[in-house]
């Protein structure tokens, strides 16, 4: 099996506040002016990496389904934004997969509801609707649910529907944050970006691993197995900076990738991660040469700090304050 490719083509990593903004315009427009839109937005400005004429669409239909499903005497749609760390996630050995559908690490969090479950507060704003009525559009193209969901998939999200029986409606979407821009980790030659071989044999973890990394400034080429992994650093033993690699793997497991890792180079640094990390495990991957061993149920951008330490860079502020890793 081949390295793999990229899993989020034609995702760029940009703010998410305008994209909200532009799809909450759009349906302010369409809404009746007798019908209110609250809305709530971080301090802080996430980013996210998004297709962002589809992202924008699907927010809009989202919109347009919680106005269509009011019920009762509402009067008012809610929208909000926060920036939430799902770190409470646990792997499921049986399974081989994080429960709960997403992989642990910080989400941008927007919640779109016409139901009293969301109440309004002195941090929302009311958008005002179009002081001329030519300025309202007639109608607007509604993305129907599964397609509305498929977006979200694409964006390694996830779309969530919480109806409350003769109240209204609740929706909730995450969509997982990229880091802020880094300036390019560059290897001891000066001329090469630092290169990170990932191995896992989850494809979420993959993926995000993919999507995290380059936007931190890094390479990364990611394995699904020890042996694929292995193989390639046989192909080129010095093009690689840091392995970082499961503790669980196809048919072995990271300690003993972590052998034979080092016995093809033995002062490649190599991270242990695991969703079980208890001092048995350290010890056992500090004596067979681990450089480190992390928690794979914390932010990502941990990761990303640990590696620039690692490496002799220290960590770029914005990072640290992005992630508040060190509170964790």
């Amino acid at each position: 099996m081949h390295p793999d490719l990229p899993q989020a083509e034609g995702l760029v990593n940009q703010e998410l506040e305008p994209i909200v903004m532009r799809a909450l315009q759009r349906f302010r427009a369409l809404l009746p002016g007798e019908l209110e839109l609250a809305v709530e937005l971080p301090h802080e400005h996430p980013r996210v990496r998004a297709q962002a004429d589809r992202l924008e669409q699907a927010l809009l239909s989202v919109c347009i389904v919680a106005w269509h499903s009011m019920v009762g005497l509402s009067t008012q749609i809610v929208v909000e934004i926060s920036d939430i760390l799902l770190d409470d996630v646990v792997l499921d050995p049986n399974a081989e997969k994080l429960q709960g559908g997403l992989p642990p690490r910080r989400y941008a969090r927007l919640v779109v509801s016409n139901s009293s479950r969301v109440a309004t507060g002195p941090f929302h704003t009311l958008m005002p609707a179009p002081k001329l009525m030519d300025d309202r559009p007639s109608s607007a193209r509604r993305l129907p649910l599964v397609e509305i969901r498929d977006i979200i998939v694409q964006h390694q999200g996830m779309i969530t529907v919480s109806p409350e029986p003769g109240r209204g409606t609740a929706f909730d979407i995450y969509l997982p944050t990229a880091l802020p821009l880094e300036t390019p980790a560059i290897s001891g030659s000066g001329s090469h970006i630092k290169h990170i071989v990932y191995v896992d044999d989850y494809e979420a973890m993959r993926s995000l691993v993919s999507d995290t990394l380059p936007d931190a400034g890094f390479r990364v080429t990611c394995y699904e197995s020890g042996s694929e992994a292995l193989a390639a650093l046989q192909g080129d033993p010095l093009g690689c900076d840091v392995v970082v690699s499961d503790y669980r793997l196809p048919g072995s497991s990271g300690i003993e990738f972590l052998k034979q890792v080092k016995r093809l180079r033995a002062d490649l640094p190599v991270i242990i991660i695991s969703g079980y990390v208890n001092e048995a495990l350290r010890a056992k991957a500090h004596d067979e040469g681990a450089a480190l061993v992390m928690s794979k149920a914390h932010d990502l951008s941990e990761l990303c700090v640990a590696l620039r330490e690692l490496l002799g860079h220290a960590p770029h502020p914005a990072l640290v304050t992005y992630s508040d890793w060190a509170k964790l």
